[in-house]
């Protein structure tokens, strides 16, 4: 009888086998009976009959334990997705389904696990009821005529109101009157792949309402909403109070949100004040590395030219003097083509000479440019900064395939040093030019080359020296301009009109705050549709030391 049951679970496991499913079969012990090959391989496992599961699986979790537990009851259970470690150190997601092995008496001798391997899509959507149950927020679905489909035990939590009593009823009407009208809004103005952010008064089972914040999609075909609420500080008991007529609630309110707005402007410039302080204390770095062997180069390039000149000279005297040269001088100077050489050899230095000074004025510049991290004010020449940032953003200036040079003007009038942040300075004009030379470019890309060629792309530099100690800098294009709209929005923060990864919407911000906050200055910008954009920066040549 023993060997006709060992037969039997051969036959057994070569069908399975066949299946390719992986299943494993434990006894009342939980001790392995049975496993295919899949379910082998799975676990990465070479196991042993009469092996404990705890040793096949060490890192099951509680979850799944519980389940075993029921299954050997008699309830069939399901072991939910899980990133399980295996014994090689590995990690998957892992799914069981748990179903009693009853024997020829009809008792429980076992459990018989089909484990299922689970993508990380498949393990999260599959997670999901669990979120659902033991989120603290307020999950419900909604359908089309707003009646509670599903609700998570969190409105009992918070509300008050059974699970079961809620389903199926109106969500509106657990709504604070004043409420209704902006919540029929949100829901009106949901569209598929988006969401809505809005906040509103829940009724609690004891009468008085809860704030709740709410996020709100729609869901496949529009037929039902999804909704998560966070219920929130604030509670109100009588509608005086829903309504705000308590004037000192009100002010605080209003202390509170201006607190927080300055909380936020100041957290933002902190972090743009980091990030650019670290990119200059790299770019110092970089441009200081470069300089000594562009420095080595440049100052030998004049005395390597000196030296040609002299040997050339030389050479010279020697044909004049023996124009009859030997037969194998002759031949090498025919080999090596001497006339080119002697003329190709100085143009070749002169080149490498301005190609030398080229990269010096660039690294001249970027370490002019990189002084972002001074916490002093100093005297600066202004024009220096804008000479660096033309150099530096030069390769978006210089002429392309589809477009001329954009022509540059410079209008400098006599200014004095100006005591300012010049690294910060410098990181307003850079914001200014850099963006000039995007609307530039957005309109030459609506241009051809002979249209733009006609009416060339331009970027006016104006500086004026003022009578009241102030100097005033002037940065122009002849773009397509700006909208009255977005002139007046042109300095909040994350405010943009470029597509998503072209901008931040914090250039002009922070700009506006160094000109402003940190110079006491003024920073306005003027734009006439069809004729360009001007961005026009007034600061004082000096600060007493109460600023």
């Amino acid at each position: 009888m023993e060997h006709s049951n060992d037969f039997n679970l051969t036959l057994l496991r070569q069908v399975l086998d066949q299946s390719g499913t992986a299943i494993a079969l434990f006894n009342r012990d939980l001790k392995s009976i049975l496993w295919t090959q899949p379910w082998q391989d799975l676990f990465d496992l070479n196991p042993e009959g009469g092996q404990p599961y705890a040793e096949l699986v060490p890192h099951a979790p509680p979850s799944w334990l519980a389940a075993y537990r029921r299954c050997l009851d008699g309830l069939p259970s399901v072991c939910p997705p899980y990133r399980l470690k295996l014994q090689n150190g590995d990690r998957r997601w892992l799914k069981e389904k748990l179903s009693p092995w009853y024997n020829e008496q009809g008792e429980i001798s076992g459990v018989i696990v089909e484990t299922q391997p689970l993508d990380l899509t498949e393990a999260i959507a599959q997670s999901w009821q669990t979120v659902f149950d033991n989120s603290p927020d307020l999950h419900c679905l909604i359908d089309q005529e707003g009646l509670l489909q599903r609700v998570n035990p969190a409105w009992h939590k918070h509300l008050g109101y059974a699970v079961e009593d809620l389903c199926q009823r109106q969500s509106l009407e657990y709504l604070h009157p004043d409420d209704l009208n902006s919540t029929r809004t949100a829901f009106h103005d949901l569209t598929p792949n988006a969401h809505v952010c809005f906040e509103n008064r829940y009724r609690h089972q004891d009468g008085s309402y809860r704030w709740c914040q709410w996020t709100l999609v729609v869901l496949g075909d529009g037929q039902q909403f999804y909704a998560i609420g966070r219920v929130l500080a604030r509670t109100s008991t009588s509608p005086a109070y829903a309504k705000g007529d308590n004037p000192e609630v009100e002010q605080l309110s209003q202390t509170l949100s201006n607190t927080l707005d300055e909380l936020r402007q100041t957290q933002l410039q902190l972090v743009q004040t980091e990030k650019m302080s670290s990119l200059g204390q790299l770019v110092a770095g970089i441009a200081h590395e470069i300089n000594n062997p562009v420095n080595f180069i440049y100052g030998n390039l004049v005395h390597a030219k000196e030296y040609t000149e002299d040997i050339l000279g030389l050479l010279d005297l020697y044909q004049q003097h023996y124009s009859e040269p030997a037969p194998e001088i002759s031949e090498e100077a025919d080999s090596i083509d001497l006339e080119f050489l002697l003329d190709d050899l100085p143009q070749l230095l002169s080149s490498m000479m301005v190609g030398a000074n080229r990269v010096k004025e660039i690294v001249s510049s970027l370490r002019n440019f990189s002084r972002l991290d001074e916490v002093e004010m100093k005297r600066s020449d202004l024009h220096e900064g804008l000479d660096s940032t033309l150099v530096i953003l030069q390769n978006r200036i210089k002429a392309k395939p589809s477009r001329p040079e954009i022509v540059i003007d410079k209008v400098y009038d006599d200014l004095p040093k100006v005591e300012c942040f010049t690294g910060q300075m410098n990181q307003v004009f850079m914001n200014i030019v850099s963006n000039a030379i995007d609307a530039l470019d957005e309109r030459d890309n609506h241009r051809s080359y002979q249209e733009v060629e006609a009416q060339p792309s331009r970027l006016t530099l104006t500086t004026i020296c003022n009578a009241d100690d102030t100097v005033t800098i002037r940065i122009a294009d002849n773009a397509s301009g700006v909208p009255e709209s977005v002139r007046q929005q042109i300095f909040k923060p994350f405010f943009t009109t470029k597509p998503v990864g072209k901008g931040t919407g914090l250039g002009l911000s922070i700009s506006y705050q160094i000109v402003v906050e940190k110079h006491k200055g003024t920073l306005d910008c003027r734009s006439m549709l069809g004729e360009g954009t001007e961005f026009i920066i007034t600061i004082p040549i000096s600060h007493s030391d109460s600023d």
